[in-house]
């Protein structure tokens, strides 16, 4: 069966993965296995999170399926799996290893997993990364086949292509700021944590109408910050470490941060800093298939004159997970 076909799915199935496998499915999927993250959140878009019955271990998503997670299985970290224990999930009532359990693990993954799993045969492998935004409307059209859910693919897709075109017309034609981004917590001054070229959050800087003040060759650079006070960033974004929580109920950490930066050595020289324009961002917004969210935050902090709203957005894509928009803060001072 193509991947192009508007019929309901035939098994068997064969697909090619990002890992440029070809993998076919035997039968209708009933039980999934999700080796990180990404891959969790790109089920339950799909409508299919029931159907998880493992995972490695990902606490700081836990408020994403909190209705589910407690029934999954861990079968290990994003690091060191259990391939025994995935097998037992493949299991029938009989105790035989039954066709329609789908392993989903990045693409740099999935030859480790198929070969360490070889010695169970009908457990399906599927590698897809369904975090860069170059090729997660793809795999989210393979992943929807494989489960037969298309038509959810597909609306998701057209959602994701509809906010990041409102963006690119928000945008186009303005003038360009200058955008400092910087992740982790407060750190040592001689070497920050920012992003550059190749970076997803490189991308929604330029995506979202700045210029990134850090240029190299590295997606993940530490920086000192005479670099910064040199660059003179028009804005400063903060992206810290994950929480296992939706949004921040107490921002008083978040403010913290803020006041590191304001404090360092010439903080007042940099035009961010002097304008009030340096944020806090909440992480999980940024990254993977909410990624359309941060970016719709990222050009509204950087352009505030735009008509966007991206608290709409982001309630929108809690709704396709079932989830309703909770009380707290995804951006802290000065607000948007």
């Amino acid at each position: 069966m193509s991947i192009g076909s508007a019929m309901a799915v035939d098994y068997p199935l064969t697909v090619t993965d990002s890992a440029g496998r070809s993998v076919t499915i035997a039968g209708p999927v009933e039980k999934i296995v999700v080796m990180n993250s990404d891959a969790a959140d790109a089920v339950s878009i799909l409508g299919d999170v029931e159907k998880i019955a493992g995972s490695v271990d990902i606490p700081y998503k836990a408020h994403y399926f909190a209705e589910f997670i407690d029934g999954w299985e861990i079968v290990g970290t994003w690091r060191e799996f259990n391939y025994e224990k995935i097998a037992e999930l493949a299991k029938d009532d009989s105790g035989a290893i039954a066709i329609g359990t789908l392993v989903i693990c990045y693409a740099n993954k999935a030859v480790e997993m198929e070969e360490s799993l070889g010695a169970f045969e009908k457990i399906d492998v599927l590698g897809l990364d369904l975090y860069n935004a170059e090729t997660l409307e793809h795999e989210m059209t393979i992943l929807g086949t494989v489960l037969d859910r298309k038509s959810e693919a597909e609306a998701y897709n057209a959602w994701v292509r509809e906010k990041m075109a409102s963006v690119e017309d928000s945008v186009s034609g303005v003038t360009r700021p200058k955008v400092y981004v910087e992740t982790g917590p407060a750190g040592d001054i001689g070497s920050l944590a920012t992003v550059s070229r190749g970076s997803a959050l490189n991308e929604l800087i330029s995506l979202a109408g700045g210029d990134n003040i850090i240029d190299v060759d590295q997606e993940l650079p530490k920086v000192e910050w005479e670099l910064v006070l040199t660059g003179n960033p028009d804005v400063i974004i903060k992206v810290p470490p994950a929480i296992n929580r939706l949004g921040w109920a107490d921002t008083s950490d978040m403010e913290a941060l803020l006041a590191d930066i304001r404090g360092r050595p010439g903080a007042s020289t940099i035009t961010a800093v002097a304008d009030g324009r340096a944020h806090v961002i909440f992480r999980d917004i940024t990254l993977g298939t909410g990624a359309v969210v941060g970016l719709t935050y990222f050009a509204k902090i950087i352009h505030p004159e735009i008509d966007l709203d991206p608290v709409g957005v982001y309630q929108e894509y809690l709704a396709m997970r079932g989830l309703s928009y909770p009380e707290g803060a995804f951006i802290v001072l000065p607000g948007i």
